[in-house]
Formats: structure tokens, sequence, C-alpha cells
């Protein structure tokens, strides 16, 4: 057989198994929201995922109802992408913050105030260094900031900066803004022990940070 044949054959293979597909109702809860318009977000956001027939968010129970011909990857990843947000299924549960005993055995610190920074003063020493950028009414932090502090523990080259911007106002706020384009919260910064940048993730994504770092 040769490629072209095999190309088709494959085509049609994944078409038949797209148009065979059932459509599924899942029911999850949806982490990070913090506000009846984050929950018309997500709305939103699900209901325009191909293949959704149906989709309503509670912002009280933080419970997701949806129907539709989709996975529950593809749920979780249209709502990490274009929200922030978190959905959990049965079972599932949010990454815990290292308790301070955890906590104490890694090089981390938390940095408060809002005020500018000079970077090159915050970083470890022969470490990479992660600024996890945070305020204290954001929630998508709360989901994201404990996945980068369990980070740590797979890697003891990286230290961590936990950087409360306090608001959009403060003067950190207008720095980032101005030197790293700063779009939203979640924000992180990596750096190498010299203090070069080595990348900045927007947005509740652990996996890029740990790509970043497993790149050096």
């Amino acid at each position: 057989m040769n490629k072209i044949a095999l190309l088709l054959s494959a085509i049609f293979l994944i078409s038949s198994i797209l148009l065979g597909q059932t459509a599924q109702t899942f029911t999850f809860t949806i982490e990070g929201m913090t506000c009846n318009s984050c929950a018309n977000t997500a709305t939103k956001v699900l209901q325009d995922l191909k293949g959704v027939e149906s989709a309503t968010v509670d912002y009280e129970s933080k419970t997701a109802t949806l129907s539709g011909k989709v996975t529950q990857d593809g749920i979780r990843a249209v709502l990490t992408t274009n929200t922030n947000f978190e959905a959990l299924f049965e079972g599932e549960s949010l990454v815990k913050a290292l308790t301070d005993k955890e906590r104490s055995a890694y090089d981390i610190k938390t940095i408060k105030g809002g005020h500018k920074m000079k970077f090159m003063e915050h970083l470890s020493s022969g470490k990479i260094t992660v600024f996890d950028f945070y305020a204290e009414w954001c929630g998508p932090c709360r989901v994201f900031s404990p996945k980068v502090e369990r980070m740590l523990l797979k890697y003891d080259n990286v230290a961590l900066r936990k950087v409360d911007i306090v608001d959009w106002k403060s003067p950190l706020s207008k720095q980032l803004t101005k030197a790293y384009k700063f779009p939203a919260l979640p924000f992180t910064l990596i750096f190498d022990a010299g203090g070069k940048l080595l990348g900045k993730v927007k947005g509740n994504n652990i996996e890029m940070v740990e790509d970043i770092i497993n790149r050096q």
C-alpha cells in the first residue's frame, strides 16, 4: 500500500471514530472562579468548545454540567487555556500547597508590598529562580501557586520567589507591564543564576514552566 493510500485510510479511520463518538454528559467542579462574571466566562468558553451541545456553570456551587461529543481532556484544556480556571472531575482534587515545615526545606521566599523590584537582588546563587506573581484576590493564583511550590520537590536546582503584586496600580504591576508586557495573573518569570531571562509564562500553565526549566 502506498503512502497516499495509507494516509487516506488513516483519515477515514479518524473520521469514522469522530462520527461514531456518542454524546456524553459531564458534571465537574471549576476552581479559580471568584465572581459571577467568572462563571459566565467559563460558560461561554465551554459552549464554544467544538462538539458541545449544552453547558452551564453555577458560581455558588462551582459546578458545571456539559453535554456533547467531547472528552475530559478537551474540557480541561479549553478552560485552562482560555480562563486559567481548573476543571476537576470525580475523584480529582486541587494540588495542595506545601506545609510550612515542607516549605522550610526549600529555597522559597515571599515578597510582599507591590514595590518595584531589582530581580538580581532576589536570585538564588547557582540556581534557576522562578518568580511566581500573584495577588491575594486572584482565584486562578490559588490554583496555580501550589503547583509551583510542589514543582520544587522535583528540582534541586530551582528556587522560588512568590511575589504579591497587591493590585494592578502598584509600582510592581507597572514595572512588569512596561518590561514584560504583564498580561494577567498568574504570571511567571524564570531567570538563570546569572540573571538571564529564560522565559515567561502567562496563566495556569505549570507544564510550560517545567518545560523552560528542563531545557536548561
